[in-house]
This record gives C-alpha cells, sequence and structure tokens, in this order.
C-alpha cells in the first residue's frame, strides 16, 4: 500500500498532539504533603530517594512526550503521578516504557505502572490496581468510513490495535468467537503505540482501531477532519475501570497508593487536577483490586 506525503505528514501532526493542543497541566507545587502518609513510604523506595514509574507515553491525554523537548513526559497521569509524589514527599520518576512491558518489570524496574491500565481479572492475576478512573471505549475510523466498517460486526475486518492492551485482548478473544460461529475471521493488525494504529487507519491501512474514549475523542479532535469516532458495542461499549499497577506481592505499597489517592479525593485535589484536562471525578473512592466482569 501507497501512503502519500501529505497523508503521513497531517496524521502525523494530528496524532503526535503536542502540548500546546492539550491542557497546561495541572499545577502541583501547592499540594501539602501528608505526613502521616509520607511516614509510611517504604525503606527502599524512601533510600533511593524516588518513586520510580513505568509508562507508555504516547496514549495522550493521559501521557505522552512534550513538544518542547521530546523528552520530558506530560498529561493526565504524569500529573496523578506528580500529586501523589508531594503528599508523600518523594520525587517522581516517570519513566517510557512500552506498554506490554511495564507489568512484568514491577517490583523489580518500576515501583509503580501508571499508563491508564484497564483493570481486567487476567492482569490482577499477576499485580495489585488501585482504581483511579471509569473509562468505556470508541473506535475511530477514516472520515467518511469509505470501508463501510460497523462497530456491532467487527467480524472480518482489519484492524489496527495497540499490542498488550485490554482492547486487542478482548478483540482477539471476538475474533475467536466469529471464527467460532463460523463467520470470516478478524485480521487484527498489531502495533507498538496507539498513534501508529490511528496512523494506519487514517491513511486507509486498516478499516478501524479502538481504544480509550479520552484518547480516540481528543485524536479525532485533532485530526484536521482526517478521522471520525464511532461508539463501541458489546462487551467493548461497557465502562471499566483504570487502575494504578503495583507489583503482587508489595501490598503495602498498594495500600499507600491507595489511602494517598484517597486523600487527594477528599481534599479536592483530585477534582482540580481532573478538571484542568476537561475530565470529572468518575469515582467515589480509589479501590485495591476492585471487582470487574472482565
Amino acid at each position: 500500500m501507497t501512503i502519500s506525503k501529505t497523508a503521513i505528514s497531517a496524521v502525523l501532526l494530528a496524532l503526535c498532539l503536542s502540548s500546546s493542543a492539550l491542557a497546561d497541566g495541572f499545577d502541583t507545587s501547592g499540594i501539602a504533603v501528608n505526613p502521616d502518609l509520607a511516614a509510611r513510604v517504604p525503606a527502599r523506595i524512601r533510600e533511593a530517594g524516588v518513586l520510580t514509574i513505568g509508562s507508555d507515553t504516547a496514549y495522550a491525554p493521559w501521557e505522552y512526550l512534550s513538544e518542547a523537548d521530546g523528552q520530558t513526559p506530560e498529561g493526565i497521569d504524569v500529573d496523578i503521578a506528580k500529586a501523589i509524589g508531594r503528599k508523600l514527599r518523594i520525587k517522581i520518576d516517570f519513566q517510557t516504557a512500552a506498554f506490554d512491558a511495564i507489568i512484568p518489570a514491577l517490583g523489580k524496574k518500576y515501583d509503580l505502572g501508571i499508563s491508564a491500565f484497564s483493570i481486567t481479572n487476567e492482569r490482577m492475576k499477576v499485580v495489585n490496581f488501585v482504581n483511579y478512573f471509569v473509562s468505556t471505549s470508541l473506535w475511530a475510523v477514516k472520515a467518511g468510513n469509505p470501508t463501510g466498517f460497523d462497530s456491532k460486526d467487527i467480524c472480518g475486518t482489519n484492524l489496527a490495535m495497540q499490542s498488550g492492551t485490554w482492547h486487542e485482548e478482548t478483540v482477539v478473544k471476538i475474533k475467536e468467537e466469529c471464527t467460532a460461529a463460523g463467520k470470516a475471521a478478524i485480521n487484527i493488525l498489531p502495533f507498538g503505540l496507539q498513534t501508529e494504529a490511528l496512523t494506519r487507519v487514517a491513511a486507509g491501512g486498516a478499516d478501524a482501531t479502538v481504544s480509550g474514549d479520552s484518547q480516540i475523542a481528543l485524536a479525532v479532535k485533532h485530526s484536521e477532519g482526517t478521522l471520525e469516532t464511532m461508539p463501541a458495542f458489546g462487551v467493548l461499549g461497557e465502562s471499566g475501570p483504570n487502575g494504578i499497577a503495583v507489583a503482587k506481592a508489595d501490598m503495602e505499597l498498594t495500600q499507600l497508593i491507595s489511602d494517598t489517592m484517597n486523600d487527594l479525593l477528599a481534599d479536592g485535589t483530585y477534582a482540580k487536577l481532573m478538571a484542568e484536562w476537561g475530565l470529572t471525578v468518575t469515582i467515589k473512592e480509589a479501590n485495591i483490586n476492585p471487582k470487574v466482569d472482565y
């Protein structure tokens, strides 16, 4: 397939989602330390002097790299991490990582994984989660939907998917259902970054891609008419919690992160932070390993 330079330029310009096109971010400098919570920071983290966080920094508006230097992490999750650090009086080291490499590295390379993780029963077998947001999904198709993609029946379609995500896992299961029912199989085109999947759709190389509603909506908004959204149905259309991931064996840190998030909720900081990004608070409490249906 040949993709014109003009198409590539338009798509990448839209999907890079520069910091100038997003919110300015939340100023965490005024957040007061909670001495009781700070006293509970595990000794190994206190001795290291830093809380290390793994994140896929290509998922705006949740996490992305600054347009200014192409290296500084910005986004909702970055602000949440900074807010946690201020409460605990600990520095934050927010590191870029491949999405599917974060969970296996928890407790080794990273203390926390903050990367808009969907909480699933399969993931909770290997890590703990502290929920902090509830999201749903949206499809993105090329403007005008030239392939006639129908999100109510995705059998036989060509889908661009970010590897290692809940959305990819769910589409794989739907693919198996299509085959079992004697329908045409789904052709999954895997990508390391969601921006790459969106670019493939915008360039006409895939029928659609699906991801979190805030990320897809933002990408479409800034795609200069290249993309449009389509609602998700079935299991993909269900709302589900996002969570901060912690090593399964580290309940001490898991409980501390839960208590810190609840402190940010209680004093109104979390509501102000989300408002800065045009979002509202979607949870009443930051629970550990909440019950989910998938």
